[in-house]
């Protein structure tokens, strides 16, 4: 594994993630039911997090594997999958480079994770390659021109660039880039929807986020005393985009959905 990926994979451990999964867990139950499961279905979910996909997959009583390149991540998702008795497979491993043989599955799907797989031709290929000819892949990926891309783009001029090979992983959020990584489909539809977040303030949500987010809990440690320009930074971008007009946070978090026929 590359020194890049090493930063990511400790990046993604760091904080708490599986807490905030809950907040965009719907996202998930969408694009399962978008695409449709059905029990004969042998179905992946890549770069899974904590199961975003593979857990209303799973519910759905499909064969379902999901894969991460973080560990702490996969066992997160175990719980998850053990507290509701849900059947899950989950494998370690890289979206670039997936341990899974030629048409092995009828499903494939991704909510936010394998758009910061730095390789994207890669990563593309493998999700093709892995899918059985007519299978359907369902990805979900913030826009850039949503509140998401703002703070990627704040954070961005914090922490230092991802090396050349890396593209950016917003570029998943346009329907060009996603036709360009998927030319030989037979069919691409695209959706655009909200991930809406409602939480008592900016402030506090702020609080739980900052905390527990691993890219920013990896930034305060790198930031030092900077670190509160950053936020306070973040906090502006939440109360541009906030909905609420009442003291709440009701944040619209732009995603497309990309449904994709191999």
């Amino acid at each position: 594994m590359d020194e890049f990926k090493q930063r990511q994979r400790a990046m993604w451990a760091a904080g708490d993630y599986a807490t905030l999964a809950e907040y965009i867990k719907q996202v998930g139950e969408r694009v399962v039911a978008r695409v449709g499961v059905e029990s004969a279905h042998d179905v992946l979910d890549v770069a899974c997090g904590t199961g975003s996909a593979a857990l209303p997959a799973a519910r759905a009583g499909s064969n379902v594997t999901g894969l991460d390149l973080v560990p702490e991540l996969l066992e997160a998702g175990r719980k998850k999958a053990a507290a509701e008795g849900l059947d899950v497979d989950w494998v370690e491993g890289d979206a670039e480079a997936l341990p899974f043989e030629d048409s092995s599955f009828d499903r494939v799907f991704s909510t936010f994770g394998h758009m910061f797989a730095p390789r994207h031709r890669e990563t593309a290929d493998e999700i093709t390659r892995v899918a059985r000819e007519g299978a359907v892949v369902g990805l979900c990926c913030w826009t850039p021109e949503g509140v998401t891309g703002d703070i990627f783009r704040a954070v961005g001029k914090y922490m230092p660039p991802p090396p050349d090979y890396a593209s950016p992983p917003l570029l998943w959020g346009t329907e060009e880039h996603v036709r360009a990584m998927f030319p030989s489909a037979s069919e691409l539809d695209f959706e655009r929807d909200f991930a809406t977040i409602d939480y008592e303030s900016a402030e506090a949500f702020g609080e739980l986020f900052i905390d527990r987010f691993g890219p920013l809990v990896t930034a305060r440690h790198a930031l030092g005393d900077r670190f509160e320009e950053l936020r306070e930074e973040i906090l502006e971008i939440w109360r541009g985009w906030n909905e609420a007009d009442d003291g709440r946070l009701l944040l619209p978090q732009e995603y497309l959905m990309s449904v994709i026929r191999v």
